[in-house]
């Protein structure tokens, strides 16, 4: 295939609709030649600005206040597009081991949830995790704990696998995974809270 070449202005204003200028750094010049085909053809090179005079700024350091020490972000499971924040307690895993997630993701499934709908954290991995951060943070309308009693979190009034609201967050603690997956009593009381939650 040959390559298409044209010297035809017309041609060349409908293809090429920008502004092409070339600069030249020597000052003698403000007028630089175009290589290519069309040799005849120049294009001007605008002045170069002149600098504005320069002002001495002062440089003024800002004050430091010393702010409390917060935990100002969470590494989580999740995409968190419901709010629904899962806190679990394992101190083996990043998150989850891969039967109890999988386990989670069936209990979520029957819901209606999706591993997008929900934030897991584990709590084992943070030493001062509350209820005022982690709704902060997450902005959850529903906290459900596997594996430790929701007070831990600051939460008042929590009772096990009994929903409960707390400063207008639903709230649902139970047993840890691995419990409720081998323990179709405790499944079933656990379920039957989930399925009103």
């Amino acid at each position: 295939m040959n390559q298409l070449q044209t010297d035809n202005l017309i041609a060349l204003s409908l293809l090429l609709d920008e502004e092409i200028y070339v600069f030249n750094d020597s000052p003698k010049n403000n007028v630089t030649p175009i290589s290519g085909e069309n040799r005849n053809e120049m294009l001007a090179v605008p002045e170069k600005p002149t600098a504005a005079p320069s002002i001495a700024v002062p440089k003024v350091e800002p004050e430091i206040i010393p702010q409390p020490t917060k935990n100002d972000g969470f590494d989580y499971l999740g995409e968190n597009n419901k709010y629904i924040l899962i806190v679990v307690n394992n101190a083996d895993e990043k998150f989850l081991s891969k039967a109890d997630l999988a386990f989670l993701v069936k209990i979520m499934g029957a819901k209606k949830w999706t591993l997008e709908d929900v934030a897991i954290v584990n709590m084992a991995k943070y030493t001062d995790l509350n209820f005022e951060d982690l709704k902060a943070f997450f902005a959850c309308n529903k906290i459900v704990t596997f594996g430790f009693n929701p007070a831990v979190l600051n939460i008042v009034g929590a009772v096990a696998n009994q929903k409960s609201v707390y400063k207008n967050v639903a709230i649902l603690g139970t047993w840890d995974l691995a419990k409720l997956q081998n323990d179709v009593a405790k499944k079933t009381v656990f379920w039957n809270q989930l399925k009103e939650f």
